[in-house]
Order: structure tokens, then C-alpha cells, then sequence
């Protein structure tokens, strides 16, 4: 699947609530199924990557089933390697999402169309499945419809997340 650099620019930008205009954005690269991106946040820059699940299942008749997988540094507020998904559709109240990567399960928390891990050592865990993997699989409940089943090549993955670290100054 081709990713739009602007549109997921555009998407992750008005849904982290940073009032950025889409041209602040940078891109590092493609690097094979994701993008890398950096803004400057204040006095501080801000780095993600992010791919677009290349297959998704489920989800409400006739409706978007869009879901992003982003991995976010604000070094400035001294984080790195925050993972989050962002499923257009919106997921059910007080639900989990689960992600798999080879046979690591990782369970996230979600509030409206957004699931994060639970702190920072999950993400870093999840980074590390990551990394390693061929595939990401999700399966969340959306607020409407049937269960979502979505997966993400993790082809470029590692290349993406080298090029975000570099760009905010994150040491591995």
C-alpha cells in the first residue's frame, strides 16, 4: 500500500493536538512499508514514524477502517519511543487492543480512536518486537461494527525508527 507522507502528516499532527502547520513537517524518508517524519515543537523537535496496516478486516459496513501504527520522540519532553495506534473509526469504551508481533502479545488501552501502552516499558518492549518481526497484527474492538483485524508489514521498520532517532538526537 502506497502511505501518503502529507495525510498521515496532517492525521497524526491534529490528533496528538499540536497546532502545527502540515508544512513544518520534514520527511526523513520511506524506508520500505514506513515513513519517517520531525517537526519542530517549540524549541524542541519532534520525530515519528508511522505505516499504514496494509490489510485490515472488520469494522462497521461502508465505514473507514484506516489504522495507523506511530512510534513518537519528543525528546523536549523527554520521551522516546512512545507507540500508539490510531484507528479512524474510533474504538469501544474502555476496551484493549491487542497487538502480536511473532508470538509477543502486547496489550494496549485506548480512548476514542487512539491506544497507547501502558508506560514506557511496555513501549520499549513493543519497540523490540518490532524490530525483530516480519508482521504486526492488531485486533481491537471499534465502537461500531465488527472486530477489526488489521496487519502492518514491519519491512523498514528499523530503518524508519534509525532515521527518527537520528533526527531527535536518540541514543539506542
Amino acid at each position: 500500500m502506497i502511505v501518503r507522507p502529507l495525510v498521515i502528516a496532517a492525521i497524526l499532527i491534529a490528533s496528538a493536538g499540536t497546532a502545527i502547520a502540515a508544512d513544518s513537517t520534514k520527511r526523513l524518508g520511506k524506508f520500505g512499508e514506513w515513513e519517517a517524519f520531525s517537526y519542530a515543537e517549540g524549541k524542541s523537535t519532534t520525530c515519528y514514524l508511522a505505516a499504514t496496516a496494509g490489510k485490515v478486516t472488520g469494522g462497521e459496513k461502508g465505514k473507514p477502517t484506516t489504522t495507523y501504527l506511530i512510534v513518537t520522540h519528543r525528546p523536549g519532553a523527554k520521551s522516546s519511543d512512545e507507540v500508539s495506534i490510531n484507528g479512524v473509526y474510533g474504538f469501544k469504551k474502555d476496551s484493549s487492543v491487542e497487538l502480536q508481533v511473532g508470538a509477543m502479545k502486547h496489550s494496549l488501552f485506548t480512548k476514542g480512536d487512539r491506544a497507547w501502552a501502558a508506560d514506557s516499558k511496555a513501549d520499549k518492549a513493543i519497540i523490540a518486537s518490532l524490530q525483530k518481526g516480519r508482521e504486526a497484527i492488531l485486533h481491537a474492538s471499534p465502537a461500531k461494527g465488527a472486530d477489526i483485524a488489521a496487519a502492518f508489514p514491519l519491512s523498514g521498520f528499523s530503518d524508519a525508527l534509525a532515521a527518527a532517532d537520528k533526527a531527535c538526537n536518540i541514543k539506542r
